[in-house]
């Protein structure tokens, strides 16, 4: 979050942890950049319809429970044409069986199920073990 709103007119940060937020206004404060932080589970976000140009969730969106909802309040908060990033981890390890960070996410699985929710999916971009699915409103 801290590299988006050092070029942002706005950054809001959302986690359902109060901990995680401590910690994104701890390195915000540090950074010296302006960062409004909200604690929501994202199905019901207060922010008002179409007013968002970007969503990045980061090592998220498998963690999401009710995921058509909260894909459901993204589209009513993004604006026309905004964009909606998912960052997740789509390739295992292969040197050890052994599980460090995030799960495993099916990169196919996970585009199906924003496209169902009203997505037009862009493109998927490798990253290391992640992909980035870019997705727009």
């Amino acid at each position: 979050m801290i590299p988006l709103a050092k070029v942002a007119s706005k950054a809001i940060g959302i986690d359902v942890s109060t901990r995680m937020l401590e910690q994104a206004a701890h390195h915000a404060k540090k950074a010296k950049v302006k960062v409004e932080l909200l604690q929501n589970d994202g199905t019901k976000i207060r922010l008002p319809n179409d007013s968002v140009n970007l969503i990045m969730l980061v090592h998220v969106f498998h963690e999401v429970n009710d995921k058509r909802t909260v894909l459901n309040e993204f589209r009513r908060i993004l604006k026309p044409g905004g964009r909606l990033a998912i960052v997740e981890k789509t390739r295992a390890d292969r040197i050890s069986p052994i599980t460090f960070g995030p799960p495993t996410v099916d990169e196919k699985t996970a585009v199906q199920e924003i496209q169902q929710a009203g997505f037009g999916f862009m493109q998927a971009i490798p990253r290391g073990k992640d992909s980035i699915i870019m997705c727009v409103k």
